[in-house]
């Protein structure tokens, strides 16, 4: 499982410029994510999460007045008109495949979440994006040590239950459930 996601980035890494030629903001532009993006473009991240339904999300790929290619996320929370904001700046992205891109990035602000298991400021963390036609998921996402993990292979990975807040696990346990698909959001 582990050994995929590290296999295409050992993969990513002997490649070197045969596959990594463009520069990290034109491999961002050419893989076409400078945009906004959600699972759900209806769900406005203004309004009030539900339990239903979720948060309203976007995820927006930008290139900062200096051309630092930036993610921008922007999720709704239980208040209504108040959102949490994070950005991460993109340290490094190449093409793996055609359908492939490896990202560093380095989280700017902060997440909003407590959970010593999610980005904090300063952390550096390592993603494989998928993109099938319009859309793309989430193969990877690490922190660049290996002691945190969002993705695996396609699917969510968590701490395993009853993990303390404060804590960061021993092990990581692996979801049924896939990543999401991420769509275009009228820019």
């Amino acid at each position: 499982m582990r050994q995929l996601g590290l296999g295409l980035m050992v993969a990513w890494l002997a490649a070197g410029p045969a596959l990594g030629a463009d520069g990290t903001a034109d491999a961002i532009k050419a893989f076409g994510l400078i945009g906004t993006w959600s699972v759900d473009c209806a769900r406005d991240p203004l309004a009030a999460c539900d339990r239903t339904t979720g948060c309203g999300l976007r995820v927006t790929y930008l290139l900062s007045p200096s051309g630092q290619p930036m993610i921008r996320s922007v999720v709704s929370t239980l208040v209504a008109g108040q959102t949490r904001t994070g950005e991460l700046t993109i340290e490094t992205a190449k093409r793996i495949t055609d359908d492939r891109l490896a990202i560093t990035s380095i989280q700017r602000t902060e997440s909003g979440a407590t959970l010593a298991w999610v980005r904090q400021p300063g952390e550096v963390w390592d993603a494989v994006l998928v993109k099938d036609g319009d859309k793309y998921r989430v193969f990877m996402s690490q922190r660049d040590d290996g002691t945190k993990i969002a993705a695996e292979d396609g699917f969510e990975v968590r701490p395993p239950p009853g993990t303390p807040a404060n804590a960061l696990p021993d092990h990581w346990v692996r979801s049924d459930k896939p990543t999401l698909w991420f769509s275009r959001c009228g820019d």
